[in-house]
């Protein structure tokens, strides 16, 4: 009788118990890491379940600036913090989109534009602009491995990154945006449509492979929404979050000018949470998100939606928001309007938003997450 033990073939688990066991490593990133470096399958089922499994269940690290060092929101996703990293002074913050920092320098004409791992710091790829002249507003990474760039709100540039972002043969592509349209602030994936939304929350979609290239946006209409006069468009803006299977967008509303003729304060008087309601294309406002808390990020342009996070402390039905003058989240309840003066000296009172030290504290994920 052969005394070795049982061969066990633990590469080719079944993908049902397998994904129970990484469900009970979360939210500690040390054990997924352990657990995606056993094997290429356990890799493959981590990436392949990141979008829906992992990531809404691990809240985001901030991303303290202008040290960059990387704070996470509870010991149990990380033990202590992470080192920072040096980032170029010369470098402007156009997004933090799918683990990378996306940075613009002007001083470097050959490669003006950089993907920077957003937890290590190191550059992934160095890009040449399309034109060093345009005044370019914001860029992010597609789920099809493309880099866009938007320069203007009649046209954006997009670029294959990957393996392919190497070829010296490969150039900028030119698009057209509807000529309704206003500026892109943020990306986003949804039931695997790609979505944007402008500084007026406009809501577009996406088809980087149409021919010709004046087709790959189009504008998708939706009622509901407040007069674009009444919220914020550039300090704080519009975000479009997926959570679950509802599309939520953040609105932070402002109260009344206040001031004389030379000088208008304005302040947040309420962080208004919409639903979009597909069928209808008809946005409603919402006061309780349920077992979701959102992370929204005011320089990273971007939002994350958590559930199931209240072992590390996340409360559920909460805004957490990271914005200038604040080295920690600053918890909103969706919909709670705040008296005339009742901002105190918080990221969204008048104070902070006459004295912006942008870019303020960023979120962040691992690229594995991605």
């Amino acid at each position: 009788m052969d005394p070795s033990p049982e061969f066990r073939d633990w590469a080719n688990l079944p993908e049902l118990p397998l994904s129970e066991v990484l469900r009970g490593l979360l939210p500690c990133l040390r054990s997924v890491y352990a657990f995606a470096a056993a094997c290429q399958p356990w890799r493959r089922l981590l990436r392949d379940s990141a979008a829906d499994l992992v990531r809404p269940r691990i809240p985001p690290l901030l991303l303290l600036c202008p040290t960059y060092r990387v704070v996470p929101f509870s010991q149990l996703v990380v033990a202590a913090l992470l080192s920072s990293y040096p980032v170029p002074g010369d470098a402007t913050l156009l997004s933090a989109s799918r683990g990378h920092l996306v940075l613009l320098r002007r001083r470097d004409p050959f490669h003006g534009l950089h993907l920077v791992d957003a937890l290590t710091g190191a550059t992934r790829h160095a890009l040449p602009l399309p034109s060093p002249h345009f005044a370019y507003h914001y860029a992010a990474l597609a789920p099809s491995c493309r880099l866009l760039l938007f320069h203007s709100k009649h046209a954006f540039f997009s670029f294959p990154v990957g393996d392919a972002g190497h070829n010296p043969r490969l150039d900028w592509t030119k698009h057209s945006l509807p000529r309704a349209a206003s500026f892109v602030r943020s990306i986003l994936e949804f039931r695997g449509r790609v979505l944007g939304l402008t500084d007026r929350a406009q809501l577009l979609e996406f088809h980087l492979d149409a021919n010709p290239p004046n087709k790959s946006a189009q504008m998708l209409h939706a009622a509901g929404l407040p007069e674009v006069s009444t919220f914020d468009r550039w300090h704080f803006g519009p975000h479009l979050v997926a959570a679950g299977d509802r599309l939520l967008l953040v609105l932070f509303m402002m109260g009344p000018k206040l001031g004389h003729m030379f000088e208008t304060l304005v302040s947040v008087k309420k962080v208004g949470v919409y639903a979009l309601d597909m069928v209808k294309m008809r946005w409603e406002e919402v006061d309780n998100i349920g077992a979701y808390s959102l992370f929204v990020d005011c320089a990273g342009r971007s939002t994350a939606a958590c559930v199931d996070v209240e072992n590390c402390g996340v409360e559920a039905n909460r805004i957490y928001i990271a914005a200038p003058g604040c080295r920690d989240w600053y918890a909103w309840r969706p919909g709670r309007e705040v008296p005339l003066g009742g901002q105190g000296l918080g990221p969204l009172s008048i104070q902070a938003m006459n004295h912006l030290p942008w870019p303020s504290q960023i979120w962040i994920y691992p690229r594995l997450l991605f």
